[in-house]
């Protein structure tokens, strides 16, 4: 895998719907986050929100966990 291809906004690609996309809890805590754009030459920044609206956009379903710290699973 390339690196800065793990990206929320790899939703795009996914047009079988065979991606589960999983966000931190705590990444998802701020109101704003950054992520790369299918690329990891570049940087861009969106709020929570606009992202959630964008991977639903996609036809998936946004599922947040806790995946780092005290009490993860």
């Amino acid at each position: 895998m390339k690196p800065g291809s793990v990206t929320p906004f790899g939703a795009i690609n996914d047009r079988d719907g065979r991606v589960i996309v999983v966000l931190d809890e705590a990444l998802m805590a701020h109101d704003v986050i950054n992520a790369h754009p299918l690329t990891n030459d570049a940087t861009t920044s969106i709020a929570t929100e606009d992202l959630k609206r964008f991977v639903e956009a996609t036809g998936h379903s946004v599922q947040i966990l806790k995946l780092a710290g005290e009490g993860a699973t």
